[in-house]
């Protein structure tokens, strides 16, 4: 593998796991400041905001793969 495209590898996964991680942020802090009668509400925009986190974190860690979106590689 080429030092290259090790480097866009790294790049990806980085991005990926700070997603992931941020996600999970969201997720904990909803959980924390939410009470229970606003849960189902809550979890719903929630949801909505922890796909879009997720969403961009997949579509940055393709374009730093230079993964086009038919699914060819670089």
């Amino acid at each position: 593998m080429r030092e290259g495209e090790l480097d866009r590898l790294q790049r990806a996964v980085e991005r990926l796991m700070a997603g992931q991680r941020e996600a999970l942020g969201v997720i904990d802090q909803k959980a924390e400041d939410q009470e229970v009668e606003y849960q189902e509400a809550s979890a719903q925009e929630t949801l909505a905001e922890v796909q879009d986190i997720l969403s961009g974190a997949y579509d940055d860690a393709r374009a730093i793969l230079r993964i086009d979106a038919g699914g060819g590689g670089a």
